[in-house]
């Protein structure tokens, strides 16, 4: 029996960040920002308005850069809600256990993206996770990631090694290029098998075009400026409105994925992706036609194309 899917969103809070990674997508925005106000005001009226407790994920760039990026925290949980982050840990130990205070018992999750060419003292980042991951409470969960970068791959072992003595969980993540996962050599994907972040195998695996998905009625994406996308992946009806203009609207049930590939794993490990129920070639084309510009010879053509090559 599936699981029940795990309503949340994530909030792209800013664009800034004190790295610069090659592998970052982020690194083509020439306008790095913080959420405005309206932006920030419109997503506490959401919050107010959505029934029971949602999973909020604050991502950046680096959410500690936000100014107010504690009390962003503090304000979620103390509305009963739920929230997460990702961060390069550059930030102090002392401002980190200002944070864990800040989100009391309603942290589910923290990683720790440790990006090798970036980290100036290895030594320190290590201490840094050590001393985080003691200091959290056990109803969260936390880890060290790194992208893997298959020149790296030895170094990164090393790595594991050391944090595994410190008690410190690790995870890969696997490269991702043009919107495809990238294939390692025979051995590297042999120790892969359960060391990358959960889910990571099963999306590797094929195309999930014309699964039922509750991305963009139980999971989305708002943008540093209001921007609401259904994920991660680009597709027909990915655009769902802007959150501060007031025009932003959910689905209002699962619809297929009409996407070619999917690349992120954070739908599938909230039970978004309802594994194994394809929608109808018939309903698929109807959705590709609903908003899309082009003729319905073209249209449907296409949606029939992409249904036939979805393995």
């Amino acid at each position: 029996m599936a699981k029940e899917p795990i309503p949340s969103f994530e909030w792209i809070i800013t664009d800034k960040c004190n790295y610069d990674c090659a592998y970052c997508y982020q690194r083509k925005y020439a306008d790095k920002r913080h959420s405005p106000d309206e932006v920030t005001d419109a997503v506490f009226a959401l919050l107010g308005s959505l029934p029971g407790s949602w999973r909020v994920k604050l991502i950046g760039g680096e959410p500690f850069i936000h100014p107010r990026f504690i009390d962003l925290c503090r304000r979620i949980a103390g509305a009963g809600h739920f929230l997460s982050t990702t961060t390069n840990l550059y930030a102090s130990v002392a401002r980190l256990r200002e944070f864990l205070d800040a989100c009391g018992g309603k942290l589910t999750t923290l990683t720790a993206s440790l990006h090798l060419t970036q980290v100036k003292n290895l030594d320190e980042f290590i201490d840094k996770a050590a001393e985080f991951h003691a200091a959290k409470r056990p109803s969260t969960r936390f880890c060290v990631t790194s992208v893997l970068i298959e020149e790296d791959f030895e170094r990164l072992r090393r790595i594991e090694e050391r944090l595994a003595e410190r008690g410190v969980p690790f995870e890969y993540q696997v490269l991702r290029v043009r919107a495809r996962f990238v294939r390692y050599r025979p051995e590297i994907e042999a120790y892969l098998a359960d060391r990358t972040l959960k889910r990571t195998d099963v999306i590797r695996k094929g195309s999930l075009f014309g699964t039922l998905c509750h991305t963009g009625h139980l999971f989305f994406k708002i943008d540093v400026n209001g921007d609401v996308t259904r994920c991660y992946n680009h597709q027909p009806h990915f655009y769902l409105g802007n959150i501060a203009r007031g025009t932003f609207r959910r689905f209002d049930g699962p619809q297929p994925c009409l996407s070619p590939h999917c690349t992120c794993v954070t739908p599938a490990n909230r039970n978004m992706i309802r594994f194994g129920e394809k929608a109808t070639a018939h309903r698929i084309i109807r959705r590709l036609i609903g908003g899309t510009p082009g003729s319905v010879p073209y249209v449907a053509g296409k949606a029939w194309k992409a249904w036939r090559n979805r393995r």
